[in-house]
């Protein structure tokens, strides 16, 4: 069911922000991103509107909008659904549309981006797609989001055991939260907006973003170790609305979907990149960085495995099983 309130206020901040269609375009459409101009999905849908611009010769033109100007993730999907909005950069709130998309999100089930390119370019891809594009959702590419880590002030994370009682913040996911208490963690959810401060004055003792949030954030400044558990990989879906989609000619359609793929590629380039120069950033700035126990931390995720797959049925269970055969022998 649509949140009114919710709604409302998003139509709002579409009006002041100026509606309309350029004169000299055929379309405009506004694209909202929760992180700034530095962040990975920023940069990237940066990449897809140039790209689009030279395939259709200016015809479809996209306006970036950071910082969650449009709204949070939440709202976005409402929007796009209801035709608000026209695209979205989503993370973990697309299981709020799709439940079974939480399969992505389990601890350890992408070796790599091997593995995730593979998946998400096959069998698992447009299984995500179908169940996408029947919510009024079609994924135009499939971002990276990054290998998570966890930083700390308590101690070094070699295994699940080093998280014995640390105060962890997550996102408002009851997947992630479930993982990390698994592991030992006293964790709960927190707004990423208030997670600096709160880190600062020791509500919570640590967090797990990829990290290139590490820098941007300037976490560094109150965290004293980052742990290297690559324990989830990121999906970020760059999403159009299916109603926007079907009002452009076959051959724009084509376009966006083209100008997705340049997307995609870029922004596994930048994480790639985020993840040799940052980490030596971030040493040189004074944490201490470790390399975890990785086969710990997969054994520890195998039952959460098991219980989130049969709380979700079939369905995930066989988005599961799509992901693990494009696994890299």
């Amino acid at each position: 069911m649509i949140n009114t309130w919710k709604t409302t206020c998003f139509a709002v901040a579409i009006s002041a922000l100026g509606a309309g269609t350029a004169m000299a375009q055929d379309a405009v459409f506004r694209a909202n991103m929760p992180g700034n101009e530095d962040s990975i999905a920023y940069k990237s849908v940066e990449r897809f509107d140039q790209t689009l611009n030279e395939l259709t010769g200016g015809a479809v033109d996209i306006k970036l909008f950071a910082n969650s100007a449009l709204g949070d993730q939440e709202s976005s999907l409402e929007a796009m659904q209801t035709g608000l909005l026209d695209m979205a950069t989503i993370e973990t709130p697309i299981t709020s549309v799709v439940p079974e998309l939480g399969a992505t999100a389990l601890p350890y089930i992408f070796s790599g981006r091997e593995h995730v390119a593979r998946a998400l370019d096959g069998e698992a891809g447009d299984k995500i797609e179908a169940m996408l594009v029947a919510k009024g959702l079609r994924p135009v590419a499939f971002l990276e989001g990054g290998f998570r880590q966890i930083t700390n002030n308590v101690r070094p994370i070699n295994t699940p055991s080093d998280l014995e009682g640390i105060k962890m913040r997550t996102p408002g996911s009851a997947l992630r939260i479930k993982i990390f208490n698994a592991y030992g963690a006293n964790a709960s959810p927190l707004p990423f907006s208030e997670l600096y401060s709160a880190l600062q004055t020791g509500v919570f003792d640590g967090q797990e973003n990829p990290v290139i949030w590490a820098k941007s954030q300037r976490f560094y400044e109150v965290q004293k170790y980052l742990s290297l558990t690559n324990h989830l990989y990121t999906v970020t879906y760059l999403l159009i609305s299916e109603d926007k989609f079907q009002s452009l000619s076959e051959e724009q359609q084509q376009a966006v979907m083209q100008a997705g793929d340049a997307a995609e590629a870029y922004s596994v380039e930048l994480g790639t990149q985020a993840d040799q120069e940052i980490v030596d950033f971030l040493k040189e700035q004074g944490m201490q960085v470790n390399e975890a126990d990785v086969a710990a931390f997969t054994a520890a995720s195998q039952p959460i495995w098991d219980e989130w797959a049969g709380e979700q049925g079939a369905v995930a269970q066989e988005l599961i099983e799509l992901i693990k055969a494009a696994r890299p022998e």
